[in-house]
């Protein structure tokens, strides 16, 4: 049977789409008022510094999202795919980061907390936390392991890893400094330091980013540009000058890949001025 050349483009096209949908996430929950359609277009890197909190999207954005969020609570696992997702709504313009706020009233939650920091160390935090919220009522010790191993970890070095207690401490820090911003109970969200604790819906979340974004887009129309936005967003909207000092210090530090980038120029003008000698 021939077919035609119309035809044929179509098959190829649909099967391009076909192929790139499929390598983007199946989402952790099915209710369409939590789970936006999750996909992975390319501009969005996940950070690669292990000493801090699992990021998507670029150091420097314009709106820094953190959530403050627990494996085992049932809530935060209907947010759970609207963190992987808000960043690819605004690639280059939204920076979404992870802290762990694991509630003693949860037995397992900051076992799975040090375990994702464990993956993190292995590159595969974000595929390690839509697993623990996907099985979230088996979230025992032996079934962390599990799932670090299906996920293509070495599992020796997984281990290693849960049992060192810096992630631990590390894990009981965030959770102190999420406390200390007003987050008592999960998941909250501080949208450039405006907090808010509760998930209402996919929508709801994605209006508060875009209403932020719009916010310091004004601020760049009036000379601000890059970091200093959301710096100043952060320093109208957190209480007090206490608060804003530890924002800068946890949230707004310089990343590796941009004090990298900053020191390029130095080498640069340092080769023009032996030129010039």
């Amino acid at each position: 049977m021939k077919m035609s050349r119309w035809a044929v483009v179509a098959l190829l096209v649909c099967g391009a789409v076909h192929a790139a949908d499929s390598s983007n996430p199946t989402p952790v929950t099915t209710n369409k008022d939590d789970s936006p359609p999750r996909v992975q277009s390319g501009k969005v890197a996940a950070s690669t510094d292990v000493d801090h909190p699992p990021a998507l999207g670029p150091a420097g954005a314009k709106v820094v999202v953190l959530v403050f969020s627990d494996f085992q609570c049932p809530v935060c696992r209907r947010s759970a795919d609207a963190t992987d997702q808000i960043a690819e709504e605004f690639p280059g313009e939204v920076r979404v980061e992870f802290w762990q706020h694991p509630l003693t009233t949860h037995a397992n939650a900051e076992n799975a907390a040090v375990a994702s920091l464990a993956a993190q160390r292995q590159g595969k935090f974000w595929e390690y936390h839509d697993e623990l919220f996907r099985n979230q009522s088996a979230i025992d010790p032996d079934s962390l392991a599990r799932y670090a191993e299906q996920l293509g970890m070495d599992g020796a070095r997984f281990k290693s890893d849960y049992a060192d207690p810096q992630l631990r401490a590390r894990v009981k820090s965030e959770a102190a400094t999420a406390e200390t911003f007003g987050a008592k109970n999960t998941p909250a969200f501080m949208v450039n330091g405006k907090l808010k604790t509760g998930w209402g819906s996919w929508y709801a979340f994605r209006a508060d980013v875009e209403r932020e974004l719009a916010e310091t887009k004004k601020l760049e129309e009036q000379g601000a540009v890059g970091a200093p936005v959301a710096e100043r967003r952060a320093e109208t909207q957190l209480a007090n000058a206490e608060l804003f000092h530890l924002y800068r210090e946890q949230v707004l530090r310089p990343a590796p890949e941009v004090a990298q980038d900053a020191g390029k120029p130095k080498k640069e003008k340092k080769k023009k001025k032996r030129e010039a000698e």
